[in-house]
């Protein structure tokens, strides 16, 4: 610096050959390194210590950081207008104020736990994980973006990220500025202008009142309206950008860093009578020598920056050691790759002479056709619907009902099953659409629907029969129609292929038949009125009946099946004793009408049991698992009397058949059916809710049965409006149907993306203060993980019990329908609450309400 009053530069102040201690920054101050030079200095970078373990206590670095963001929040509380900390008084309420951290360094970390002690609400947001676990570790909630790319860099600084993961922080950022009170900045990159992170337009979004400190001020600021060094408003938005907030806290900055250099000094130099200490250029990461070559960038008159690498690198983090259980598991768990390969070969073997048995056994070429369409129709429904989220598997169980009555789409009951299952499917993906989403033009799909449909009746008028075209074009549509509705995004896309599909199958089918002006009327009228019996039904519907639904609609496929296949045997029955395919006849016919009458007569039972007309205690039959196995084939049963017909019918029967397999046993080890769970919510008097934080909310059927959804998504609306971390967990087979609660929540007005499914959630349970489980009972039950010998061991269940508290919400002590007792009632951290369901959660809608509005 040059001195004004003595007229020299201070450097050349210094006697020559004599030691500096300072901050000097060596990159960026090359003119004052040659003036140390020519006073042939000996030059210790206190900006330079490496940041190891070892050199901790002389990093004056981090002691400034840390001096910094703690001065930075008490600059940013002296002018903020309200509490850090929320209040309820005699004059009224006090909400905490929002503070949002951006980089967990250590200014940033020092800034959330003097945030968090003034009782703010602290966020964090790093790019690095090891950063965002420190936040959490301070009590502050971290901020992630889902992108797949770490931000660690060198020397405890953060990297520059992707163009990608600029953006999703962006986005990040404008979302919190309109929420918090308070940003506090700290992120630096080593050599470059500090990132510019909070733009114009998002300071200009913040409230009035609120405050911004850009620790980064001196190398430019993270924030674009920062001005180094001066505090200011703008736009109602207080603007600190000092670069000297060390200083302003003078006795605190000394008192750190004159401890620094003294432990430094004493490191490098042990000697009490000599100071004297040699720098090697060799050293290896982490030790003295380290230390010493990285801080000294002068000796005697001769530059020494930059320092060199260290030989080793930095140690990596030491491996989770494993416990001598889980070694012996995997031991078990080990399989020779002879026995591997082989069991693999063994089962192609038996799969492929199982093939070729078939057809050994088959009395013509047609069934053989058949067989091979049944195959490739049940691979392809497969692998259809294996990918689909439980979230959507009530929509896709809609579609596929609906897509199921185009088999028989000449009845009105099968009309109705189309209309109808279209119109529920829409309905219910409309629920889960949020006002944030783009706007939809899915009118526009009726243009390839009529180019479908009309090309297909113009090359009719030609002379044309392109009806095998067609139903490969309907199939295809439906089979697109199920993968669409994996996905959220794809769902609408789905439902409007169905219908593409649907409608093309039914005029191919009309196409070929070429049915005479009198029959064509009465199918048409037969299908019109179905059509408006299933508009009728579709408008009308509650989410909640919609199992009664598929119950009835289902006890007409079995009807269907038992019908076909006795009139199959009438027409065929003169032409059995000739007839060279006659006994695999027999046997379908036989087959189809036993299973058709199980599947009618059961699902007649469902349906009463679900809407309440008949007991729904369970009845232990004698032979009930055979009884079991023949309701599972059952579901085979609408499609096993028109694999007689063509192979459209056939395909389709089989990918709609394997499809409502495979979504009902979807990655859950086995199915667990809960639909006479009978479930309440108590009202929590006894928890301070407003010093919880992190909550979940699991569920059941009993949620619908009390129509408690919607005093539930108010609860929600509140507590995350204060600031709470409010989640749902939804189990893949929870509720009458699976994916049924997730259009419940959906309808409520609960946003889908804070509803997670088990996978999702299980590893958060831990950090949770308070799970609320409302009505589930099985599959929440602990012994599924704790007791080998229970019937429902090794069960997938959510892992409620790890919860920091857990209130379980029940009319009764009951055991669930598995008659398993359940532990998590008598564990310590667990309280029950027993009450009427629509009572309770009306009450602790009024108690939220009262103590935050």
């Amino acid at each position: 610096v040059f001195n004004e009053g003595l007229r020299v530069h201070e450097a050349d102040l210094l006697k020559p050959r004599s030691t500096l201690v300072s901050f000097i920054y060596p990159a960026q101050n090359p003119e004052l390194m040659d003036r140390l030079s020519t006073q042939q200095c000996t030059v210790l970078a206190m900006d330079q210590v490496p940041r190891v373990t070892i050199a901790q206590g002389y990093d004056a670095l981090s002691s400034m950081a840390n001096i910094a963001g703690y001065k930075a929040v008490v600059l940013a509380a002296n002018h903020f207008g309200r509490f850090f900390t929320g209040q309820i008084t005699a004059a009224g309420k006090v909400p905490p104020a929002k503070v949002l951290v951006i980089g967990g360094g250590v200014a940033g970390l020092a800034a959330a736990g003097a945030a968090k002690s003034m009782g703010a609400i602290v966020r964090g947001f790093d790019t690095r994980p090891a950063a965002l676990e420190q936040f959490k570790s301070f009590g502050a909630e971290p901020l992630e973006i889902h992108i797949a790319e770490s931000g660690e860099g060198l020397g405890g600084y953060a990297k520059e990220m992707s163009k990608e993961f600029l953006e999703a922080e962006m986005s990040l950022f404008a979302r919190q500025c309109k929420d918090v009170d308070i940003v506090i900045s700290t992120a630096l990159i080593p050599g470059k202008r500090a990132p510019v992170l909070i733009k114009r337009e998002m300071v200009e979004s913040m409230r009035d009142g609120s405050v911004v400190v850009d620790l980064a001020a001196e190398a430019g600021g993270n924030i674009e309206t920062t001005k180094p060094g001066e505090l200011y408003v703008h736009q109602g938005v207080t603007h600190i950008g000092y670069t000297d907030l060390p200083s302003r806290m003078p006795t605190q900055a000394s008192t750190l860093y004159s401890n620094n250099i003294i432990k430094l000094l004493k490191a490098i130099s042990p000697d009490k009578e000599l100071f004297q200490f040699e720098p090697c250029d060799e050293f290896d990461y982490g030790t003295l020598d380290h230390v010493i070559r990285g801080t000294m960038v002068m000796k005697q008159g001769k530059n020494l920056f930059p320092a060199p690498l260290p030989k080793t690198t930095p140690p990596p983090a030491p491996a989770k050691l494993k416990s001598v259980a889980e070694l012996e598991a995997e031991k078990q768990a080990e399989i020779s790759p002879f026995r591997q390969t082989m069991t693999s070969a063994g089962v192609y073997t038996a799969g492929l002479s199982t093939v070729l048995g078939l057809g050994i056994a088959s009395p013509n070429a047609a069934f053989t056709q058949m067989v091979t369409t049944f195959g490739l129709a049940g691979i392809v429904g497969y692998h259809t619907v294996w990918g689909v989220t439980p979230a959507l598997h009530s929509p896709l169980m809609s579609v596929t009902n609906a897509i199921s009555g185009e088999a028989h789409a000449d009845t009105p009951e099968y009309m109705s099953v189309c209309v109808c299952g279209f119109l529920i499917t829409q309905r219910m993906l409309d629920m889960f659409k949020r006002p944030t989403d783009p706007p939809e033009h899915n009118y526009l799909y009726s243009l390839p629907g009529l180019a479908f449909v009309g090309g297909y009746g113009a090359s009719l008028a030609g002379g044309y029969s392109i009806e095998q075209m067609m139903y490969l074009g309907s199939g295809l549509c439906c089979v697109g129609a199920l993968a669409g509705l994996s996905a959220q995004r794809t769902s609408r896309l789905g439902n409007a292929l169905g219908m593409i599909g649907v409608a093309g199958g039914i005029v191919a089918t009309l196409g070929a038949l070429k049915p005479s002006p009198e029959l064509l009327s009465q199918m048409s009228l037969a299908m019109a009125t179905g059509g408006t019996l299933g508009l009728t039904i579709a408008k009308r519907i509650e989410i909640s009946d919609l199992p009664q639904l598929v119950a009835a609609f289902h006890s007409l496929v079995g009807l269907a099946a038992v019908l076909t296949c006795v009139a199959e045997f009438m027409i065929e029955q003169p032409h059995l004793d000739a007839h060279p395919a006659a006994s695999v006849l027999k046997i379908v016919a036989y087959l189809g009408t036993y299973i058709g009458g199980v599947t009618f007569s059961g699902s007649l039972v469902a349906y009463g049991k679900l809407q309440g007309l008949l007991d729904s205690a369970p009845l232990l039959l004698p032979g009930r698992h055979m009884l079991n196995a023949g309701l599972m084939a059952a579901s085979v049963g609408g499609i096993v009397p028109f694999m007689l017909s063509d192979s459209f019918n056939t395909g389709m029967g089989c990918l709609l058949g394997v499809s409502g397999l495979s979504t009902v046993m979807l990655v859950i080890g086995f199915v667990l059916i809960s639909s006479i769970m009978k479930s309440v919510l108590a009202l929590i008097y006894n928890i301070p809710v407003s010093r919880q934080t992190n909550y979940y909310y699991l569920m059941c059927w009993g949620l619908c049965a009390a129509k408690a959804q919607y005093p539930i998504a108010d609860m929600v609306k509140m507590l995350r409006e204060q600031g709470k971390t409010v989640r749902f967990g939804i189990h893949p087979v929870a509720g009458r149907m699976p994916g049924q609660l997730n259009v419940l929540l959906a309808e409520a007005g609960v946003p889908y993306d804070v509803v997670l499914e088990m996978d999702e959630i299980n590893e958060d349970f831990p950090e949770t203060d308070l799970a609320l489980v409302i009505g589930a009972n099985d599959t929440v039950n602990s012994a599924a993980q704790e007791d080998p010998n229970s019937i429902i061991a090794g069960m997938p269940v959510l892992e409620v019990w790890k919860s920091k508290q857990v209130i379980v919400m029940k009319r009764t002590l009951g055991v669930g329908y598995a008659a398993v007792d359940n532990p998590i009632f008598y564990k310590p951290n667990t309280a029950m609450l027993l009450g009427d369901a629509k009572k309770t959660c009306d009450s602790l809608q009024a108690k939220i309400r009262e103590a935050y509005y």
